[in-house]
């Protein structure tokens, strides 16, 4: 690259940072200042100036103030391109030789603050350009595997691996930001205890508890400026199924072991949150919100038949009119009115929870062998016992075969234990509640949908059996609204006593 001699051209600014996650544009407004005095030094005009902020040049990913700029360029707006230097206009190989081409074919002028201008007129300039491309594009390999190799380190270590500041904790990763962290708890116990997303997340909008700062993706492509928002029930799922809420390290969806920083929520109430939100069950629904009380927890008591029965306002009762029904999901099996079946189910619950006995009967003391600290730490021990199986192998100390059966048997061991964990804490779900007192009943109208299937799913599997076709004995038409019969329905309590 040579030294510009050249005036009197009209000339554009391209800028570009790659990170500039808080949204502040000091380092491209630095760049544009830059070029702007280089324009003056040699007497340019600035036709334009095109930006790209939190982008970079290596991933691959579109850069619209770029590809404007090579719009502007190609209609011939411009004699040339002014940069801080060669690797803000590219980082790949292929990049730079589309650039190269352009600037071939429009005569453009190219100079760069820190190293002069292009001379693609000569072989010598032409190859000293491709040579600028390759070295830049090895540079970004090179930052590349670096930061890769670094968060790899962290991960063995069980580090903050840089990003975004999560929600619950400083910039720094480690340190628990405590009034976000008490809506979290608060969240997590309200799911065990069977609330809804959707309510929670209305919660926090009520008491103005939103996401984390972010730069959001414009229609045009850039970001705009950080702004935090208020919490769907589809982001608050994904916050509060993340490990390191119960300072846990995760990697591919796989908890690896315990991390350097600490948890907002012990692990056990983790797990019990994850298992709610999990559920297979709580994907299905017969509209945006259920509203009946068993789908998909009633079972068919059919014969063979291990399906679940799904409510559905399908088929016509007296005055031909929509009657809502459960019925088997084959279709081939039971169905049943759901309002009676739902209100003898309900009672049937609230007779229980107000048992005087409830609290001895429903919320056993946990047993010595299930003390929380002692099975997290088990857990951790069969986590590092993993890494370690691993670690051997690599370096020649047991056979492949022992290393897959040493790894079945840790791994089956861990499963069991948070299984444990995830049980020990869903007694949440009962343990809230007013048991033993006449508060329950009282209290059971204004309980979330979601909250009552949680209880009915802690309490007892209801098995709805086939029932005779035609009225049932002492049926009186204008007195009896309904044919159900309380007899086909079997209750198998979860809590005997």
């Amino acid at each position: 690259m040579t030294d510009s001699t050249s005036t009197g051209r009209r000339m554009v600014v391209y800028t570009r940072i790659s990170d500039d996650r808080e949204g502040r544009q000091n380092g491209t407004d630095r760049q544009e200042r830059q070029c702007r005095a280089l324009a003056d030094k040699n007497g340019d005009e600035v036709a334009a100036v095109y930006t790209d902020d939190d982008r970079s040049a290596y991933s691959g990913k579109p850069r619209p103030g770029y590809q404007r700029m090579l719009a502007f360029l190609r209609a011939g707006h411009a004699d040339g391109a002014l940069a801080l230097a060669p690797t803000r206009f590219y980082r790949r190989l292929d990049d730079g030789l589309e650039f190269f081409k352009l600037i071939a074919e429009k005569g453009l002028e190219v100079e760069t603050v820190k190293q002069g201008r292009y001379d693609l007129s000569t072989a010598d300039g032409r190859r000293d350009a491709l040579r600028a491309a390759v070295d830049a594009q090895h540079e970004a390999e090179q930052i590349s595997e670096r930061v890769r190799d670094a968060k790899a380190d962290n991960l063995a270590k069980g580090e903050y691996r840089g990003g975004p500041r999560p929600f619950g904790y400083e910039s720094d990763g480690v340190t628990i930001r405590e009034e976000e962290a008490v809506h979290l708890r608060a969240a997590v116990d309200a799911i065990i205890a069977g609330d809804s997303l959707r309510s929670v997340s209305r919660d926090w909008a009520t008491k103005g508890v939103r996401t984390v700062a972010r730069r959001f993706k414009q229609p045009d492509g850039t970001r705009g400026e950080p702004e935090s928002r208020e919490w769907t029930p589809t982001e608050l799922r994904k916050l509060l199924l993340r490990a390191r809420n119960a300072g846990l390290i995760e990697h591919k969806g796989e908890v690896v072991g315990e991390a350097t920083w600490p948890g907002i929520v012990p692990e056990e109430k983790w797990r019990a949150c994850k298992a709610v939100l999990e559920r297979p069950e709580r994907k299905i629904t017969t509209g945006n919100a259920r509203v009946w009380l068993g789908s998909g927890l009633y079972r068919c008591g059919s014969p063979g038949c291990t399906e679940t029965l799904r409510c559905s306002t399908a088929g016509k009762g007296s005055g031909n009119t929509h009657v809502p029904a459960y019925r088997c999901r084959t279709g081939k099996h039971v169905t049943r009115v759901a309002a009676p079946l739902d209100q003898h189910v309900t009672n049937l619950i609230l007779v229980r929870l107000s048992r005087p006995d409830a609290v001895a009967v429903l919320l056993p003391p946990s047993r010595p062998s299930e003390n929380r600290e002692d099975l997290a730490a088990a857990a951790n021990a069969l986590r590092g016992k993993l890494d370690a199986l691993a670690a051997d192998y690599a370096n020649d100390l047991i056979t492949r075969q022992q290393l897959l059966d040493g790894t079945a048997l840790a791994r089956k061991r861990l499963e069991k234990l948070e299984d444990q964990m995830s049980a020990q804490a869903q007694n949440n779900v009962l343990a809230g509640l007013p048991l033993g007192t006449a508060r329950v009943v009282e209290e059971w109208p204004g309980y979330h949908l979601d909250k009552k299937r949680a209880i009915l799913d802690a309490l007892m599997t209801v098995t709805v059996l086939p029932a005779r076709r035609g009225r049932p004995p002492g049926f009186q038409p204008g007195v009896t609204q309904t044919y159900f019969n309380p007899e086909a329905v079997k209750v198998d309590w979860k809590h005997p006593g």
